[in-house]
């Protein structure tokens, strides 16, 4: 134990507690088995205590193995009751602190309570909460992520001291933010009377207070409007006219541009000049395709190229498959040349509408207190996130998808839904977006937004060069903007809310909101009467939804293809049915058009309040108006292009409440790219490093919608060394689809991924196919000492794929089990991933609804569907997946794949043919397998020829 004098300063102590516990609970017999204190007083670390305790109870093997606190270390340990008086002392007259403190508090207070102490009166904080607030980008709020976000030393997780010194640490960042806020934006997250863990929201108003005594002047990269603190942007310039001098096309050239910083790549130069040759010439051929395998650097190696041949006549358009990708190319890529050309090149990136906030909207917010303290937190945090934002990119915000429920009220709805008489207009983040695009050189955006706006992109005087990054994902993109899936138990919930914002008993409402106008309250009653006959409308249409459903048992989830000549006719213009809904929301809109007009013609009489009403009003209401849109477009689509369309009803038989989803749209793009994207660039590069799925297939050029005999075709094979650093391992004795019952294989995936997973001890990710087997393999695990020994992220259980992606990237033991889009657009190098596992090759599963439409369209125009879309998908898909495995030169690592069709199948050399040719391709069992992987990676002196 430490000495345990306080020396008097001046400002608080705060005494930093963590506890190891042999339990959640002193009620159920959990007792403390280690407590470790930090005192921290003015920004320094004053004092540390720390001791294990015997809990006259066994330590369970889970704690042992979380903590490495085994039952030895605590049996001549003192007991809680000896020390209890001392550590009373210690924390009397201090700030209690803890990651978690809605635990440790209680359950110190607990044990003092057994022990015969009065429990501790003092204020207690929560550092996770503090967090939240005054850190709202961070990645995650673990205290292991916070502490390697911050660069703070954290060698032993779960130890209570080596916890209790970090958290310290954590308390003195925050607190330093803490006193950095402007007393605007304090006084702001103060009036929204938080209610926080314990005494948390006690410290805001404490810094609040000093500042009446010692106030605080307004930094400079800040500015204040119409009472919110936000971030000053660059003003918006033209870029000056620097010669973007010749093009460095040999290797000196190349290396006197990169200097120090950036290594010279063979294969990349390779790649820069030949984009540079096909653009520069007079080629008629407009169009490259360009693979360029993992190691190669191909984002630098479009750009470079791009940025002499555009600048500063033209520019340049880059679409990416994910928002994460389009921050990477923006953040790190852009940066980088910038540090190197001799120009600069002005990068904006473009998203969707609903990616930004309405700083308006979020204004009024604040005047409201939300019933969810949730909702009332994530303004607080917002509030700090706006000291810091240039661009509103929601985004940045990492947010769950309970948090994400407060966005329908405040996020952005477009440019032309605001009011240019509004205070905010000139500081809305769409608004100084546009003012950005206007000048930049250089566009960032995703294919859904190019699919979506190719004229706003490429549509400027300049002339637009685009680049198709991933681009075996961009005619994914044209049929999810066809595809949309209608729930209308979601459409009735917005119905509802209307209603109650009508009039609710006991609630602020339109009624009383206009009960002192006649005219107001007229529309009122009629708006009443409206949505009451729209709800009279919904379960109508829902109905004979309803009719067109076939077989079912309670309980089944049915799944049901709608022929498309009756869906026709149900959702014609024409259907009375159609011509009711019409008008029953035509009426909503008409009479609350009438009362916005009258609300704006008395705008200096309403309450912050007020407004906040008509805004939510509003927005619930352009909810439902985009419910009927998405009916009337997918009546429009069955009508121009019934036979190149699918739709079906999803439906849980037997539920009282309706489960019904309408979804559907096209099965192919119908040459949507050449006739409406490609038109609007001078020139166009598709690159990925997975496009080609062997030398003769059409897939990619099908995809693509473009012309064979019009395209130069490039690739570029991966520089990395696979024969060296690599193994493809094949389970030839797993069970093959349809071989066995699903529990033998669930059973079977469980045993194989523990076995690996104990034996290896690396970070691993297992890609599935489905989120299905996903729950059933977790489950089992569940029951095993695995979650004792790794950090088990699972998509769909542990949280989005940015929170997992960020925990895995921080982690040394981690395994991460995900589907879908883990297949692809991850960038894990060294031994952030050293062990891939693929549970099936991943081919679409053959029996849903839009497989089974595509597959019978491909043969009815005599195609085999199976050569032509199923295989080189899943050949495209597990490329992709194996090209995770490595990313630096100096990568080792294994791939599994429990699928034995890869080795057994005639169509499995197919796709091997495909693999990095010197990839070492082993069948072996599973029992061997975990053995060898063992043994490579151990290292180079580990690994023979297997």
């Amino acid at each position: 134990m430490v000495s345990l004098a306080k020396k008097k300063r001046r400002g608080p102590v705060y005494a930093v507690v963590d506890l190891e516990t042999t339990g959640t609970s002193v009620k159920t017999g959990s007792r403390i088995i280690q407590i470790g204190c930090v005192l921290v007083q003015d920004g320094q670390v004053i004092n540390e205590f720390e001791t294990k305790i015997n809990p006259r109870t066994v330590v369970p093997l889970t704690i042992e193995q979380l903590t490495g606190i085994k039952n030895n270390d605590v049996r001549d340990a003192p007991l809680f009751e000896d020390v209890a008086p001392t550590l009373k002392s210690l924390l009397d007259d201090t700030i209690f602190v803890a990651h978690n403190v809605n635990f440790d508090f209680p359950f110190l207070n607990a044990e003092f309570e057994r022990a015969g102490e009065a429990p501790l009166t003092i204020p207690a904080i929560d550092t996770v909460t503090l967090s939240q607030i005054l850190m709202p980008t961070a990645p995650s709020f673990r205290l292991r992520d916070l502490t390697s976000y911050l660069a703070i030393d954290h060698d032993q997780p779960h130890s209570a001291v080596s916890d209790a010194v970090a958290t310290a640490h954590l308390l003195i960042e925050l607190l330093k933010l803490l006193a950095d806020l402007p007393t605007i934006t304090l006084q702001s997250i103060v009036d929204l009377q938080l209610t926080l863990p314990q005494k948390t929201a006690w410290l805001f108003e404490r810094e609040l207070a000093k500042r009446a005594v010692e106030p605080q002047p307004l930094k400079e990269e800040l500015y204040v409007s119409n009472g919110l603190v936000l971030h000053k942007i660059r003003p918006v310039s033209v870029p000056t006219a620097q010669v973007a001098g010749k093009y460095p096309a040999t290797k000196r050239q190349k290396k006197y541009l990169f200097g120090d910083d950036l290594a010279y790549r063979p294969l990349q130069s390779k790649m820069m000049n030949a984009i540079y040759n096909q653009f520069s010439q007079d080629d008629p051929v407009r169009q490259l395709v360009l693979e360029a395998g993992t190691g190669t650097g191909k984002t630098l190696g479009y750009l470079l190229p791009l940025a002499y041949l555009t600048y500063p006549d033209h520019r340049i358009v880059v679409s990416t498959a994910t928002n994460l990708l389009q921050q990477q190319v923006a953040k790190q890529t852009v940066a980088l040349l910038n540090d190197h050309l001799p120009f600069q090149l002005t990068a904006v990136v473009v998203k969707g509408n609903d990616h930004y906030l309405n700083i308006d909207r979020f204004a009024h917010s604040l005047a409201v207190h939300e019933d969810s303290q949730l909702a009332q937190a994530l303004k607080a945090r917002m509030l700090v996130w706006l000291l810091e934002t240039t661009t509103g990119d929601l985004d940045e915000l990492n947010l769950n998808a309970q948090q994400a429920a407060y966005f329908i009220e405040v996020r952005h709805r477009g440019v032309r839904t605001l009011n240019k008489q509004s205070p905010f207009y000139q500081d809305d983040f769409l608004v100084r977006r546009a003012r950005q695009v206007a000048t930049a050189n250089l566009i960032i955006t995703n294919h859904a937004y190019l699919v979506a706006h190719p004229a706003e992109l490429g549509g400027d005087d300049r002339g637009a060069f685009l680049v198709v990054d991933e681009a075996q994902h961009l005619s994914r993109a044209v049929l999810r903007q066809s595809r949309q899936t209608l729930t209308f138990a979601r459409v009735m919930m917005i119905l509802h809310q209307l209603q109650n914002l009508v009039n609710q008993t006991g609630e602020q409402n339109l009624v009383t909101l206009f009960e002192n106008l006649p005219l107001g309250a007229y529309n009122v009653e009629l708006l009443a009467s409206d949505l009451r006959e729209l709800e009279g409308r919904l379960v109508d249409f829902q109905q004979a939804l309803y009719g067109l459903v076939k077989g079912g048992q309670d309980g089944e989830l049915v799944e049901q293809a709608i022929d498309n000549r009756q869906l026709a006719g149900m959702l014609a213009p024409t259907n009375p049915l159609m011509v009711e809904l019409e008008q029953a929301l035509s009426a909503i809109n008409l009479h609350f058009t009438a009362l916005n007009h009258l609300f704006s013609s008395r705008s200096e009489t309403w309450l912050a309040t007020d407004r906040y009403l008509m805004t939510q009003f509003a927005s619930q209401l352009a909810g439902l108006k985009e419910a009927t849109r998405m009916i009337k477009e997918a009546g429009q689509l069955l009508a121009s292009q019934p036979e190149a369309c699918v739709f079906w009803l999803t439906i849980r038989q037997g539920d009282e409440q309706s489960t019904l989803k309408l979804s559907g749209g096209l099965l192919v793009a119908n040459h949507y790219l050449s006739r409406k994207v490609y038109p609007h660039f001078l020139n166009h590069l598709f690159v990925g490093a997975t496009l080609f799925t062997s030398g003769r297939s059409a897939y990619i050029f099908n995809q693509l919608d473009l012309d064979r005999k019009q395209v130069r075709v490039k690739r570029f094979a991966s520089p990395f060394d696979y024969g060296q650093n690599a193994r493809l391992f094949v389970a030839k004795d797993a069970p093959a689809p349809g071989a066995t019952a699903g529990e033998d294989y669930i059973d079977y995936l469980a045993k194989m991924i523990y076995q690996l997973a104990t034996k290896t001890q690396c970070q691993t990710m297992v890609l599935f196919n489905s989120l299905l087997t996903i729950e059933q393999v977790y489950a089992k695990l569940r029951n095993t000492d695995l979650f004792n020994q790794r950090d088990i992220l699972a998509q769909g259980i542990s949280g989005n794929r940015e929170k997992l992606l960020k925990q895995f990237a921080t982690g040394t033991n981690s395994l991460l089990m995900g589907a879908a889009s883990f297949w692809e657009g991850i960038d894990l190098p060294k031994e952030q991933l050293e062990l891939l596992v693929v549970t099936r090759l991943p081919f679409d599963a053959p029996n849903e609804v839009i497989n089974r439409a595509q597959s019978a369209l491909l043969k009815a125009a005599g195609k085999n569907p199976f050569y032509q879309v199923e295989l080189p998908k899943a050949t495209t898909r597990l490329r992709q997946g194996l090209g995770r495995l490595l990313r630096t030169p100096q990568d080792r690592g294994v791939a599994v794949v429990l699928d034995p069709r890869l080795v057994t199948k005639r169509y499995g050399k197919t796709i091997q043919a495909a693999l990095p040719s010197d990839l070492p391709v082993i069948a072996e069992s599973s029992d061997l397998i975990v053995v060898k992987t063992k043994k490579f990676l151990k290292g180079p002196e580990s690994a023979t020829n297997e």
